[in-house]
C-alpha cells in the first residue's frame, strides 16, 4: 500500500495540530487570567505580571488603599491608562521604589497587584 501526497499533507497537519495543542494555544494567544469585577480596567494593562509587580511596592505607598476607592477613581470619565502620558507634564508623578513613575501607572498597577 503506497502513501499519496493527500495522505501526507493530513497526517503532517494532523500531527501539527496535535504538538500546537500540546503547547497550548495561549502561546499563541497571549496570557489568561481569571475574570473579575475589574476587567474593565485590567484589560488596558498589556502585561499584568510586570505590572503586579510595581503594584505590589505602589500599594505600600498609598494609605488606606482599598481595590473599590481605587476602580471607582479609575473608573471616572477620561482617567484611562492613556492618560499616563500627560502625568509628567501635568506634574502626576509618584515615587515606587526609588522609581518616579506616572500616577496613573501606579494606581493602575496596584489594581493589577491585587488580580495577578
Amino acid at each position: 500500500m503506497s502513501m499519496s501526497r493527500r495522505d501526507f499533507g493530513l497526517g503532517a497537519a494532523a500531527l501539527a495540530l496535535v504538538g500546537a495543542a500540546g503547547l497550548g494555544y495561549r502561546h499563541f494567544f497571549g496570557r489568561w487570567y481569571a475574570p473579575t469585577p475589574y476587567d474593565d480596567l485590567l484589560h488596558q494593562i498589556t502585561d499584568r505580571r510586570p505590572a503586579a509587580q510595581l503594584g505590589t511596592e505602589a500599594v505600600r505607598t498609598m494609605p488606606g488603599f482599598e481595590v473599590p476607592k481605587l476602580a471607582v477613581q479609575l473608573r471616572q470619565p477620561g482617567f484611562t491608562l492613556s492618560r499616563a502620558r500627560d502625568d509628567a507634564t501635568a506634574g502626576r508623578l509618584t515615587e515606587v521604589s526609588g522609581w518616579v513613575v506616572p500616577e496613573t501607572v501606579a494606581l493602575y498597577s496596584a489594581l493589577a497587584s491585587q488580580f495577578t
